[in-house]
């Protein structure tokens, strides 16, 4: 069965993050499930307007295998302030599914209690998290189920770390050749 992934984006969501995770992750045949918070258009931090295929409010609080979040400012502020992405980023952590937060995004993951004790953030964001051990010299952190990354640079690394825990190194493997990563 194919997996599926939820990326809730939120007004200021940081357009690299988002779009390179979507795209990497559906190269890999992930189904993705792009769920905005405050409508079905979302405008990012530098202006890019997606529309995504849902309300979060219309979502499930299950049935897909990940979530994952972009970081951006406000963005990741706005996700850190739903109750309905709190609900379901719980859920997933009790049930030991996966969950991938980059940028700003580990700082929501640290509110909502499901952070775990190593992670790396945009630099900066640490010192709002302030507990656990922050690697920043990481691009990307895996700790437990809890899949943490860097910022829009690393924002491919990230998401093809999340083919591989879905998918399996193969298939990671034949993602990372077709798109020339090294």
């Amino acid at each position: 069965m194919q997996p599926s992934v939820l990326v809730p984006l939120a007004n200021g969501f940081e357009e690299i993050e988002a779009i390179t995770i979507i795209d990497v992750l559906r190269r890999g045949d992930i189904d993705v499930i792009i769920a905005g918070l405050e409508g079905k258009n979302v405008i990012g931090a530098h202006g890019l307007e997606v529309v995504t295929q849902a309300l979060l409010d219309e979502i499930p609080v299950d049935g897909y295998d990940m979530v994952v979040l972009p970081g951006g400012m406000p963005g990741a502020n706005n996700l850190r302030q739903s109750e309905k992405l709190r609900t379901i980023v719980q859920k997933c952590n009790h049930e030991n599914r996966p969950i991938g937060a980059i940028c700003a995004a580990p700082w929501v993951l640290f509110d909502m209690g499901v952070l775990k004790d190593h992670f790396t953030c945009y630099p900066s964001f640490e010192k709002r998290i302030g507990e656990g051990e922050y690697h920043g010299e990481k691009n990307v952190v895996l700790d437990k189920n809890i899949l943490t990354a860097a910022g829009p640079a690393t924002a491919m690394e990230f998401a093809l770390q999340i083919v591989k825990i879905l998918r399996g190194a193969e298939i990671y493997e034949q993602v990372k050749a077709g798109l020339l990563f090294k």
